[in-house]
Order: C-alpha cells, then sequence, then structure tokens
C-alpha cells in the first residue's frame, strides 16, 4: 500500500516539479496539494495523510504553524518541512517543534524524495546541511514575548515614542528592552542588532517595509 502525502508550496513550478518527482515512486500516493497554509491544514484535516511536505514561507499560515495545528486533527501525519531560510534560529524552531523530516531547499530534488519516503515510513530525518548549522548555532538566544515585540518594532525603523504608542509601554521601557536585545545578541548599535536579528531569524522581514 503507498503512502499518502500531502504536498504545499505557495511556488506552483516548486509544487509541480515535487509532486512529478514523487509520482514515480510506487510507494507514494498524492492525495492532495496546497498553496498556501489554511489550504493545508484544511486538507490535511481531511485526508488524513501518512506524511505532509510543507514550505515553511507560505501565505496564511506558515508551514510550522501548518505543523502545529493539524496535528490536532491529525495526530498519526508525520511532517517534513522544507525551508529557503538557513536561519539557526528558525531551523532550531522547526527542529524543537517536532518536524520529523527537515530539509533546506537547495538540496537536491532526490535527497529530498528518499527523505519523504524514509519519513512517511516511520523515520526521522534532518539533513547534513540542517545538522551543520544546527550543530554550529549553539543555544538558542531566549528572547521574551515582548522583547521578540520591540525587537520588531525596531526593525521597522519605530522611534521610541511610535513603539511606546504601538505597543503600549512606556518610553523608558522600551529604552530598558532595546538595552537589553543589545546586551543578549552581543551588539553595540541598533543598526548591528536589526542585522544580527535578520541573520538568526529573531523578526518578520515580511513586516518591514
Amino acid at each position: 500500500m503507498a503512502y499518502r502525502i500531502v504536498l504545499a508550496d505557495d511556488h506552483p513550478l516548486t509544487l509541480v516539479g515535487l509532486a512529478d518527482a514523487l509520482g514515480v515512486f510506487d510507494e507514494i500516493e498524492i492525495v492532495a496539494r496546497a498553496s498556501d497554509g489554511i489550504r493545508a491544514i484544511s486538507l490535511i484535516k481531511a485526508k488524513r495523510p501518512d506524511c505532509a511536505v510543507l514550505d515553511l514561507s507560505m501565505p496564511g499560515a506558515t508551514g510550522l504553524e501548518v505543523m502545529i495545528e493539524a496535528r490536532r486533527w491529525s495526530p498519526e501525519t508525520r511532517f517534513v518541512l522544507v525551508t529557503g531560510n538557513s536561519a539557526p534560529n528558525i531551523l532550531q524552531a522547526l527542529h524543537a517543534a517536532g518536524a520529523q523530516g527537515l530539509f533546506l531547499k537547495s538540496a537536491p530534488v532526490a535527497d529530498i524524495c528518499d527523505a519523504i519516503l524514509r519519513v512517511a515510513s516511520g523515520e526521522h530525518y534532518v539533513a547534513p546541511a540542517v545538522q551543520s548549522i544546527l550543530d554550529a548555532a549553539g543555544d538558542t538566544v531566549d528572547l521574551t514575548s515582548r522583547e521578540r515585540q520591540v525587537l520588531q518594532a525596531i526593525a521597522r525603523g519605530l522611534t521610541n515614542q511610535a513603539a511606546s504608542s504601538a505597543l503600549g509601554i512606556s518610553v523608558k521601557t522600551i529604552d530598558t528592552h532595546r538595552t537589553n536585545l543589545m546586551r543578549k545578541l552581543g551588539v553595540h548599535s541598533t543598526a548591528s542588532l536589526v542585522v544580527r536579528a535578520m541573520r538568526d531569524g529573531l523578526i518578520d522581514v515580511s513586516d518591514i517595509d
């Protein structure tokens, strides 16, 4: 009996290419495709596949959000996350969330197909390139929810006063968080803070004009 697979990616060529590559395997049946995260959740809930292969960056919901939400409805489904973002913080988050397969988009298609088969059959597989990044990353920087909000505001270029109004906290508190963020990330200027945060995947770059 073939493993039932759901594919989700917002890039049509990637979605079609992966479907075609997997189509040559008798052990795989692609039961549905999605081009956004919300549709992916709905399809996984309805189809309850053996494995879901998710792009990390999708409209509606990220691959990580899809995995977390879909598990509520289909706890037996196993997940392969594929991302073009090699930031250690992002990869650590995916790994910690329990993705059974983890790949960068730069990986050869044949390797991804092989991994999907292995994950669908019950194995865990982290691509060597991802494992190297995880091994080199060390400990994740521990930021509070408020620190992340302040960091995002800083990355958007908001002044302390504007950030204060947006977040409903005092200007002094904003400045204190900025100082603490610089200390935690080991930088000495706002520009360096934003660069380091982007490199480590600590901010949502889609929210930056």
